[in-house]
This record gives structure tokens, C-alpha cells and sequence, in this order.
């Protein structure tokens, strides 16, 4: 009886999270989505070396504060997304840079299109 409720309970779950994940893929105008304010993304450039590679995955998790040093993920233009470090931080904005990059970047960050930083990375 116990196992009945409880697989009842799970794919119920399973079906309220389905729902809220097509809800926010077609209800959205974000490029991607934040279930519980993580993602998980695929590296497509070698801007991070060493610290990620094009090909690795990593893991973003939306913050209330974000620190200078912090690798965060942000929307250029609300078009594509880069991640880079923060090498300064200021009341509405912050300047990012490549940690391969020679130099930084050349516009600076709103506060507002920072999807979240990095908090974990998968190698390949």
C-alpha cells in the first residue's frame, strides 16, 4: 500500500516538473532556462582555459550578489551567452574578462543580464 502511494506521489512530481519546464521554455524570452535557478551549459570556446574547455559542461546557479573573481555566465545583447570572470564590480554593472583573453572585455555587464555563476564544472 505504502509503495502504491508513494509511486503515485512520484510520477505526480514527476509530471508537475515536467510542466513547469515546457512552461518556462515557451513562456520565456530568456535564452535559457533556470529551473530552481540552475542550468547546466555546453562550453563552446576555449576563453576560460584552464579552468573549462569548449566541450565541457558547467553548472550555473543564479546569485543574489555577485563578487569580483566570480565566474558568471551573462547574455550579450540578449543574442548568445558568455562566460567570463568578473575583474570589477561596480553599483549597476561589472567588467568581465576571459581568463585566456589578453584583454577584457570590451562592454561592460549590466547586473540585469547575469544568468548566474559558475558553481561546478564537468571535464570531458
Amino acid at each position: 500500500m505504502i509503495r502504491k502511494i508513494l509511486k503515485i506521489i512520484s510520477i505526480m512530481l514527476l509530471i508537475v516538473i515536467i510542466s513547469i519546464c515546457l512552461y518556462l521554455k515557451f513562456n520565456s524570452n530568456k535564452l535559457i532556462l533556470q529551473p530552481f535557478g540552475y542550468s547546466i551549459l555546453k562550453v563552446e570556446s576555449g576563453s576560460m582555459k584552464p579552468i573549462f574547455q569548449k566541450g565541457d559542461f558547467i553548472i550555473i546557479k543564479k546569485q543574489e550578489k555577485y563578487e569580483v573573481g566570480d565566474i558568471i555566465t551573462y547574455s550579450e545583447n540578449n543574442q548568445y551567452l558568455i562566460t567570463h570572470r568578473i575583474i570589477e564590480k561596480y553599483e549597476d554593472y561589472v567588467i568581465t574578462k576571459g581568463d585566456y583573453n589578453n584583454i577584457q572585455d570590451e562592454k561592460p555587464v549590466n547586473i540585469n543580464n547575469i544568468y548566474g555563476k559558475v558553481i561546478y564544472v564537468i571535464k570531458l
